[in-house]
């Protein structure tokens, strides 16, 4: 590394030598971006407009575990991150949810409550055949009369 040379009368001052934080600060911000974005994706497939079937009973979900989210309207039509899927179409969706998460692989089936069960069979399935074990169908809590 080459010293700077001073240069004449009162040119003492010396320029500090560091790290250059500008790169890495842009890339926090684009993390920060990233994750902002792909968390309001994942909400955004919580809020699709579903009237759920009621239940009286029901286990509260599993807040440590982000099951892949499973929408079937009331045309049933299958949905996965707001794209409409076919039921042929599950399996590689399925394996690439288990490279990913293992065995904690799971589901969660969100569906009209008039939506029968002949249109929900096929993913319960394909999941069973794909090797996840953990599925579940949301509902909502009966009103009290």
């Amino acid at each position: 590394m080459r010293v700077p040379q001073s240069h004449g009368y009162g040119s003492n001052r010396r320029t500090p030598v560091g790290a250059n934080m500008t790169p890495m600060i842009d890339v926090v911000f684009l993390l920060i971006i990233f994750f902002l974005v792909s968390s309001h994706l994942a909400r955004q497939e919580n809020h699709l407009p579903l009237e759920l079937p009621v239940a009286s009973s029901f286990d509260p979900m599993d807040l440590e575990k982000s099951p892949l989210t499973i929408s079937v309207d009331g045309k049933a039509q299958i949905l996965i991150s707001g794209k409409i899927v076919a039921a042929t179409q599950l399996e590689p969706v399925f394996a690439d949810l288990i490279r990913r998460s293992g065995a904690d692989a799971a589901i969660r089936i969100r569906c009209e409550g008039a939506v029968q069960y002949q249109y929900v069979e096929p993913i319960l399935r394909q999941a069973a055949l794909a090797g996840i074990t953990d599925a579940a169908i949301a509902v909502r809590e009966e009103s009290a009369k």
